[in-house]
């Protein structure tokens, strides 16, 4: 039985926090005019854990809407899986890479390999739709955590 514990809480934090993003990014648009939904299902979908996967639905949703972080923790999102998005969520007073190299600062693996498949992501968007500013950011930040 217990086992089965951590199955059912992980099935309930995705659950919720596919929830969540679809509330979030409701009516919102990408630059090439797509559900902007469809983003943070991807990398969501690029996790390779319950964890990894529910930061990447949830990685745009303090960023890009009126969630606050005390607004998730409300709603039942699990403390661990709020740390690291408060590591993922760009505030824009930061310069970019600057908001990167913290990242990798950060030392939080989790984190860390979210934005790698939250860069690849917006890179492959970016170059599919040809915005040539978004591509650049994108690659010179992937370089960077790479070490390229």
């Amino acid at each position: 039985m217990e086992q089965t514990k951590p199955f059912i809480i992980h099935n309930f934090q995705i659950n919720l926090a596919l929830e969540i993003a679809v509330k979030a990014h409701r009516e919102q648009i990408d630059l090439d005019g797509n559900p902007a939904i469809l983003h943070p299902i991807a990398v969501g979908m690029a996790g390779c854990n319950p964890i990894e996967q529910c930061v990447g639905f949830l990685h745009d949703v303090v960023e890009d809407s009126e969630f606050t972080f005390n607004d998730l923790r409300d709603m039942g999102v699990a403390p661990e899986i709020i740390t690291v998005l408060q590591i993922l969520t760009h505030d824009k007073s930061v310069p970019y890479m600057e908001y990167i190299r913290s990242i990798e600062s950060s030392g939080n693996l989790t984190a860390l390999h979210v934005k790698l498949n939250d860069l690849r992501h917006n890179l492959q968007r970016g170059i599919a739709g040809g915005h040539t500013k978004q591509v650049k950011k994108h690659s010179e930040a992937l370089k960077y955590l790479l070490k390229e």
